[in-house]
């Protein structure tokens, strides 16, 4: 694939804008996105539970089906099965090429390429080192780490819907772009989606990787029984991104989520972030040359993970007593690539600030960790694609 087989769109929603839009995939329809992730979730699932769920006329789904199958989206079983009102039916399911993206997490020191499948399947990975190198010396990393993923994963070309890229930073405006943390200067507030849609050939779209990564949680981990989550993205800093009834929250500013600025300054050295981490653990004689390094060495018994626990569990309190007063969530998920065996450490020392009244006091949160597997902001940056027309 070439930029050469790739028009110009002029869609350019505020956030996440699209670039370069190709022409196998059309923008579904509120019925259709629902129908689809229904069937995403459920399948193999008849066209009456359809139905059924959606509270749409039974002809409406069969006509909304039927125009998912053209679409290459579904396919239908051949073997009947019965509904709950006994009415037999082809059970519905994702079609094998359904739909594909690719899924970008890129940061200072590594950055994971997914190939991944509209039911959230990765269907190959690569990793790579990021450490001095420049944003085009990566975009070309990129650029043959695609080409080698779409070969080993054996996925038409065409069923491609885009490149989702997942940054760390921050929205400012003027023009509207990522501000990058320190250490990738050549990545802060540079026309991203762009630059990348143009090498690379595809529909791009970049956002801050808490808010991708929430995304990601909410189709592909706990949304499935949280319509409403807040998910704590803990990496080299800590941010997040909130999803409220099923739609991801981005502010005026494309800047909800970013939850370290629920603490004052003072207290943010002492936020759970990797960086930390790392910084007790060199305290042991543990010392690594990147997080990566940690993270593929750590082990559950070393001593400075409880040390690290006792320093940013107050902060931590702090920033989920604010989610669960300001936003009310079904869940506060502890994510990122904080490793799931101190997530689940983590969660567990955690407590909700509480004022009782007549010795009660409302109900909190669920404090939950991700269930996702891999890179969370890679997954959830391939799930910007599919949300943008699809889901």
């Amino acid at each position: 694939m070439n930029a050469s087989t790739v028009e110009a769109s002029s869609l350019t929603p505020r956030f996440g804008k699209t670039v370069w839009r190709e022409n196998a995939f059309r923008t579904l329809t509120g019925n259709e996105r629902d129908l689809l992730g229904a069937i995403r979730r459920d399948a193999p699932i008849s066209r009456a539970e359809l139905a059924r769920r959606s509270g749409l006329a039974l002809p409406t789904v069969s006509r909304l089906v039927d125009q998912l199958l053209r679409d290459g989206l579904l396919i239908a079983d051949d073997k009947v099965m019965m509904s709950r009102m006994g009415q037999p039916s082809l059970p519905l399911s994702l079609a094998p090429h359904a739909a594909y993206a690719f899924g970008v997490a890129v940061r200072a020191d590594m950055m994971t390429v997914d190939l991944v499948h509209l039911s959230g399947r990765v269907i190959a990975s690569r990793n790579a080192p990021t450490a001095g190198a420049s944003r085009t010396d990566i975009a070309t990393m990129i650029a043959t780490l695609i080409d080698q993923l779409l070969e080993d994963g054996g996925v038409p070309p065409e069923r491609l819907c885009g490149l989702g890229l997942a940054l760390p930073g921050f929205f400012v405006s003027d023009p509207l772009r990522i501000n990058a943390p320190l250490g990738m200067e050549d990545w802060a507030t540079a026309d991203l989606e762009q630059d990348l849609g143009q090498a690379l050939g595809l529909t791009a779209i970049a956002d801050n990787d808490g808010s991708a990564a929430a995304l990601g949680e909410y189709l592909y981990g706990h949304g499935d029984t949280c319509p409403s989550l807040a998910y704590l993205y803990i990496d080299g800093g800590l941010g997040g991104g909130i999803i409220q009834d099923g739609k991801l929250m981005r502010g005026s500013r494309g800047n909800a989520g970013e939850f370290t600025g629920l603490l004052p300054p003072a207290m943010r050295a002492d936020r759970p972030t990797l960086t930390s981490l790392r910084a007790i653990l060199a305290e042991d004689g543990k010392s690594y040359s990147s997080l990566s390094d940690m993270l593929t060495s750590i082990e559950p018994e070393m001593g400075g993970i409880e040390r690290w626990l006792d320093r940013c569990v107050p902060a931590a309190d702090a920033v989920i007593s604010a989610i669960g007063a300001i936003s009310d969530p079904d869940a506060i998920v502890i994510g990122g690539r904080l490793p799931s065996f101190i997530g689940e450490r983590l969660a567990r020392r955690l407590s909700f600030y509480t004022v009782p009244v007549r010795g009660r006091d409302r109900a909190f949160p669920k404090l939950l960790v991700s269930k996702v597997d891999g890179d969370a902001a890679a997954l959830g940056a391939s799930a910007l694609c599919f949300n943008r027309s699809l889901l």
